[in-house]
């Protein structure tokens, strides 16, 4: 059975003893998380946002987090071509990440992936309203986007062309939610036009597996990623010279390329 034999159910998701675990070490981890970040947003005030205007510091707390909890919990994924990434920072570029979407386990895959790099997700409103992540979200400046309100969209647009013209990566996952499935859904827009209008590259990430240890029913994963969940990196697709479209189709194909069958489309 999924999860084995002392795996249960609960309203907000399956358990098992290996979930308890990863839920208890993301806890405590977090609690100091939440109150570095905090010590950092008292920081802002007191010095009325005078340093650290691209705002490195939350990011790098986060990254802390995410790396402390994959390598206390054996999920840190395998990185296949993570030298094209390497090589890519030697330009010192702003880039626009984009990758698959189908468990919780993608965000901290993809922040491992990035590495220790100022980068801000472009992510639906709603989790702001995630306990700890929410403050993290908000004191890095992440850029938000509520998908009902028109003038949210073009806010939040603006916002991201803006990071990229700072210098600062974005990242974001182009189906706009988990797909269910596994499969690989349809692409939204947003961020291959912020990218497009800003002439910013787009690097495409594969993430392989990460249902298999944390599906959508599950609370937390039930049982370690670490041979069994990969990252491709695959070349940055250039924006120059291609239409929004031809980059978007570009991408999804890269990523497509990357995934087994049973995550295509």
């Amino acid at each position: 059975a999924e999860g084995g034999r002392l795996a249960f159910d609960t309203k907000f998701g399956a358990l098992n003893p290996y979930a308890i675990y990863y839920g208890l070490t993301s806890i405590v981890l977090g609690l100091v998380w939440f109150v570095a970040l905090s010590t950092a947003q008292l920081f802002y005030f007191v010095t009325r946002n005078r340093f650290d205007k691209k705002r490195r510091i939350p990011v790098f707390l986060s990254h802390v987090w995410g790396t402390l909890l994959l390598r206390m919990t054996r999920n840190f994924p395998v990185m296949e071509n993570r030298d094209v990434l390497l090589d890519f920072y030697k330009q010192q570029k702003a880039a626009m990440f984009v990758a698959n979407h189908n468990s919780w386990m993608d965000i901290p895959f993809l922040g491992a992936t990035i590495g220790w790099r100022n980068y801000k997700f472009v992510a639906k409103k709603e989790l702001e309203r995630v306990p700890i992540l929410g403050k993290a979200i908000m004191c890095a400046k992440n850029v938000c986007v509520d998908r009902s309100d028109r003038r949210s969209q073009l806010m939040t647009l603006k916002a991201g062309m803006n990071w990229l013209k700072e210098g600062v990566h974005l990242t974001t996952f182009p189906e706009g939610t988990r797909s269910r499935s596994g499969k690989l859904m349809k692409f939204k827009n947003g961020a291959f036009k912020m990218a497009h209008k800003m002439q910013a590259p787009v690097v495409p990430l594969s993430i392989v597996a990460s249902a298999k240890i944390m599906p959508s029913h599950w609370m937390f994963p039930f049982r370690p990623g670490r041979s069994i969940c990969k990252v491709v990196v695959h070349d940055p697709v250039e924006s120059d010279g291609k239409t929004e479209e031809e980059l978007a189709e570009a991408v999804r194909e890269a990523i497509i390329s990357g995934l087994p069958e049973d995550q295509r489309p």
